[in-house]
């Protein structure tokens, strides 16, 4: 009987029998084998079993695992350690031998690709410069520095802090932005204690180190007046965000304030006095420092124009002798006529002495006290005094307070700013903080407008440009847009703008019924009209106007059908309006109504009790606001409901937040005031996230033909009261949805890559299918924005999957080109560059948009 051949089947069944005794035979028959079939699977599984190292093994069940997928198997690899594979020398024939040394022809292609290699990763190195670039554009110049000085430590050190960070704040801001045309902004802190020896030796430091264009400073009237002279020997331009005195100002051409100083103040304290207190009389206890004397002597000449000053009693600010001299002005007003106002032109410490001390000695009339006690800290001093002596509302009763800004009656953009703040630093900020970011703001604003160098040699004249450009903003017309409203300086160096009244409401102090404003009177028809009628009070050299102030306050109850494509929704709410004085307070109309002529209608309640008015109204109907698409679709929208007078300008009526509204938490907001068991928002795949109320001031510096309009001298400006309703888009759903295509699209493509070479019409027809669907899908995605001049957040994300389906159609016809001229390597570093890429830049996409948007 003939002997049969050797397979492959049987000489591994004779290398199974010899495996236990004679493993090196084994192997050797199953190198026989599979030189026999390479394509025997079980050869390969049994060689694994009997190779020495991991990478021999790793090698035989990656060959096994290719001819036939088996469970087992795929076990088998993911049990070995990952070292790279290794050929086992019985099997090293079966392996493809290395190519000879390349000819001229590859060569020439070598060197082509090579360049081609070359200029990818120059485009590369480019493209990371230019980022680079880009990204410290803002910081391309050399800083320019501002100091800040304040007393940092000392009784004032909480107030110096909300300063120091407010304008820190601001700083930041302005870098994020790129700085002052490309410098970074880097801010100087510098700590004088209140003390005037440490005010002098910081400012001869300032100038001895000539670093910086102004300063932000000082926070007292003599340390300010200290260091006034060396900052203008030096023609150092500063900005005070809180010392009041007048004669720091007075005849300085290099001083500035952001607020309003001790004369403006004293003017509008007079004619609350006469006018609202309705006294002849007034007596005046004052700190004796230079903001405290300056109040006092200025307050004098003002009040001289309506009656008298009955008692002028200093308080020592000397600690060792303060309490003697609290104790002298309180013997003193212990007999006073509770109907005469006592005028408070101290500091908080010693302000609190003298308020507990003369109710304690039960002097109850009203005080009026000076900006420094108007804040929310001395309020909080206040009441916390009251809870020590069990004496509820016994120091808080009958104040009213004069200051720059009154928390009720934020404007739009101030409301932003202290919601950020308070996020930033956990707590509301102070007046003073917003004095002081407006100190710091109109500073930048000067460098920015001033045409300045920059240069260590030009310093002398950078500083003159920010001078002459502070010194320019002079009347309405040519003010800045600051915080608190338009900034400009009197000239005197002051900022112009009206003082406002706060009165506590046991929590806070709110803003008084009764306001006054400046006024510029547009002829001589209308002063003497105003003047004869009572609504225009002349005090000094100014008129001032009696404002009507309106506590409003708007309780939502529900929001929907938002139309984004013609910007408008449904709001239904209830608003009620709270003041003294006549009814034209509650003429009011809602400028952003769809309906031109929407108007309050009849109101739900009304009731009038001794002066004071109350009106309920319901209002439901379509608003319209103007929408933002550039993050589409993680854009954020306001839906704003805007309240106004028809008929009452600014000057003559003023809408601030009840004090219902201020008692509320912010998350109550979002609650309807029709069902407190439902929220306001029932607009499909949006989230209403927050709620904000405030007011902001709008019109014209042209008086638009009414020279009879009350302060038509400076323009026609109207008070509105808005709420405004924050909403996002529930971007999952929206996604889910809108992108799954693109996803399936996506994966298609990249299998356009595994082609091979030769088959380049059918990659090349994928990925012009792919073009073609994805501005279909986009145009279908953005039909639901209105038309819009600018690229959106999602087409971007379209626009650079166009990008890599058109770079797949390049790369498919560039294999094909390869494979024809026979490059095969270049071709097989294509095919693997490509494939590791696609995914690549999905993932640099993916990442660009969670970092910009989530």
């Amino acid at each position: 009987m003939p002997e049969k051949p050797d397979t492959a089947v049987s000489l591994t069944h004779r290398a199974i029998g010899l495996r236990a005794e004679d493993p090196v035979r084994a192997r050797a028959l199953l190198g026989v084998a599979l030189a026999k079939d390479d394509g025997y699977e079980p050869a390969w599984r049994w060689l694994a079993e009997l190779v020495e190292t991991d990478g021999e093994r790793r090698f035989c069940l990656e060959r096994a695992y290719e001819i036939k997928a088996d469970p087992e198997t795929g076990r088998a690899l993911k049990a070995v350690r990952a070292d790279p594979p290794s050929t086992p020398a019985d099997v090293a024939d079966l392996v493809e031998p290395a190519r000879p040394p390349a000819n001229v022809r590859t060569g020439r292609s070598k060197r082509g690709g090579r360049k081609i290699w070359v200029a990818v990763g120059a485009a590369v190195v480019l493209a990371s410069v230019l980022g680079v670039w880009t990204a410290a554009g803002a910081e391309r110049g050399e800083p320019v520095y501002v100091a800040l000085v304040a007393g940092m430590t000392g009784d004032n050190a909480v107030t110096s802090a909300h300063l120091e960070r407010a304008v820190r704040m601001h700083v930041d801001t302005v870098n994020a932005a790129g700085g002052i045309h490309g410098h970074p902004v880097e801010l100087l802190v510098y700590d004088d204690a209140d003390r005037v020896d440490q005010a002098v030796g910081i400012a001869e430091r300032i100038v001895r180190e000539n670093k910086v264009l102004y300063v932000v400073g000082h926070g007292s009237s003599d340390t300010a007046l200290a260091a006034s002279p060396i900052y203008r020997r030096a023609r150092i331009p500063a900005i005070t965000p809180s010392a009041s005195s007048s004669r720091l100002t007075d005849g300085s051409e290099w001083y500035f304030r952001s607020m309003f100083g001790n004369r403006t103040q004293s003017d509008f304290l007079s004619v609350y006095a006469s006018h609202v207190l309705g006294s002849k009389t007034a007596a005046v206890v004052y700190d004796d420092d230079e903001d405290g004397r300056s109040a006092h002597d200025t307050f004098r000449e003002s009040f001289g124009e309506f009656g008298r000053v009955t008692a002028e009693l200093p308080v020592s600010a000397a600690p060792a002798s303060r309490a003697a001299s609290v104790d002298a002005a309180v013997a003193a007003l212990e007999s006073h006529d509770p109907r005469e106002p006592i005028v408070l032109a101290a500091k908080e410490k010693s302000g609190l002495e003298v308020i507990d001390r003369l109710r304690s000695a039960g002097v109850t009339a009203p005080i009026l006290g000076s900006s420094s006690l108007s804040s929310r800290a001395f309020h909080d001093a206040l009441t916390t005094a009251e809870r020590k002596s069990g004496r509820p509302g016994a120091l808080t009763g009958n104040l009213f307070m004069a200051t720059p800004l009154a928390q009720d009656s934020l404007s739009g953009p101030a409301q932003v700013w202290a919601d950020a703040f308070e996020q930033r630093y956990g707590e509301r900020p102070l007046w003073q903080a917003a004095t002081a970011r407006q100190a710091m703001n109109v500073g930048l604003h000067a460098m920015g407008a001033g045409g300045l160098d920059f240069g260590e040699n030009h310093r002398a004249e950078d500083r003159q440009r920010v001078r002459d450009s502070l010194a320019s903003l002079k009347d309405r017309k040519n003010s800045f847009p600051a915080l608190l409203g338009p900034l400009y300086f009197t000239a005197g160096g002051s900022a112009q703008m009206a003082v406002s009244v706060v009165t506590s409401d046991g929590a806070r102090f709110v803003s008084a019924p009764v306001q006054f404003t400046i006024y510029e009177p547009p002829n001589g028809e209308a002063l003497t009209a105003g003047l004869a009628d009572g609504q225009v009070i002349a005090v000094k050299n100014r008129y001032l106007s009696r404002r009507q102030v309106v506590a409003t306050g708007i309780n939502l109850n529900e929001v929907r059908d938002l139309d984004t494509t013609d910007g408008t929704y449904f709001v239904d709410f209830f608003v009620w309006l709270k003041y003294t004085g006549g009814d034209a307070a509650a003429d009011v109309q809602f400028v952003n109504a769809v309906k031109p002529d929407l108007k309050l209608g009849e109101p739900l309640r009304d009731v009038t009790e001794d002066g004071h008015t109350y009106r309920l109204y319901r209002v439901a109907d379509r608003f319209k606001s103007s929408f933002e698409f550039h993050d589409f679709p993680f854009d954020h929208q306001r839906l704003t409901v805007l309240l106004q007078n028809r008929t009452q300008t600014a000057d003559q009526v003023s809408y601030v937040t009840d004090k219902e509204i201020l008692d509320q938490d912010p998350r109550a907001y979002l609650r309807s005031g029709a069902d407190a068991e439902a929220t306001i928002n029932q607009v499909p795949n949006w989230v209403a996230s927050s709620v904000h109320f405030f007011r902001q001031t709008v019109g014209s510096s042209d008086a638009l033909g009414d020279g009879q309009a009350a302060g038509a001298a400076t323009g026609i400006y109207y008070s509105q009261y808005a709420a405004e309703i924050e909403i996002e888009r529930d971007t999952l759903p929206f996604l889910i949805k809108n992108l799954l295509p693109l996803i399936l699209l996506i994966c298609v493509t990249y299998l356009s890559l595994f082609f091979k070479a030769a088959d380049g019409s059918a990659p090349v027809s994928m990925g012009v299918t792919a073009i073609l669907s994805t501005a279909v899908l986009l145009n279908n995605v953005t039909s639901q924005l209105p038309s819009v001049s600018y690229i959106v957040a999602l087409e971007w994300g379209y626009y650079a999957f166009i990008l890599l389906a058109a770079g797949c159609v390049l790369i498919a016809m560039l294999r094909k080109r390869f494979a024809a001229l026979k490059r095969d390597e270049a071709e097989q570093s294509l095919r693997k560059a490509a494939r590791i890429g696609y995914p690549a830049y999905l993932l640099a996409v993916v990442t660009v948009f969670m970092i910009a948007f989530g």
